[in-house]
């Protein structure tokens, strides 16, 4: 789906208000833009519409680290979770992706995938501060407590880091220089 945009990075990374920027810059469908999929913190965006995976709405199947599901089951998760025009542009947010990235690729060679990554211990306490476990929206659940919550954004930073090396995926410093330790690499 060439108009589709999937978007990644650890909780606390700042990866939020870069799919919000990708959303302005792309005019992409905000249809998932409701008041029960609202997080705001305090001046900044926090979050706004869809977030995939497990406790959530959609992608809920994205709990098993070994299947991002199949093409059918995106297109149809994704129909469901936007009512805009078929062919206009959809930011798809989890912090699973992380874990999928070649598969993502592979699955869907015309989209971009975008993925964020920022220091460990600063996604933790960028994640504390925006309201950690209570944060109403998404649902962090599924991290379960601290322990798990460091032990995931740290496995999703390495999946980042190597899928990037791996691919010699480009910085995109447009999309970075918001926030100066932040790094924002595009593959597409």
């Amino acid at each position: 789906m060439k108009n589709w945009i999937f978007v990644t990075g650890a909780p606390g990374s700042h990866w939020s208000g870069v799919g919000q920027e990708l959303r302005f810059n792309h005019h992409a469908d905000i249809t998932d833009y409701t008041a029960d999929k609202e997080y705001m913190h305090g001046k900044f965006s926090g979050h706004k519409g869809n977030y995939y995976g497990p406790g959530m709405q959609y992608g809920q199947w994205l709990e098993n680290k070994n299947s991002l599901g199949t093409k059918e089951q995106w297109i149809d998760e994704i129909n469901k979770s936007f009512s805009g025009p078929e062919d206009q542009v959809k930011v798809i947010m989890s912090h699973h992706f992380a874990h999928y990235l070649d598969q993502i690729k592979d699955m869907f060679p015309e989209s971009q995938i975008v993925a964020c990554l920022r220091d460990c211990d600063d996604c933790m306490e960028w994640w504390k501060k925006a309201g950690g476990w209570d944060i109403t929206y998404p649902s962090y659940e599924w991290y379960r407590d601290d322990i798990k919550m460091k032990h995931e954004i740290y496995y999703q930073n390495k999946a980042i880091i190597h899928w990037v090396q791996k691919r010699s995926v480009p910085e995109n410093t447009q999309l970075s220089n918001k926030h100066k330790d932040l790094k924002v690499y595009v593959y597409k």
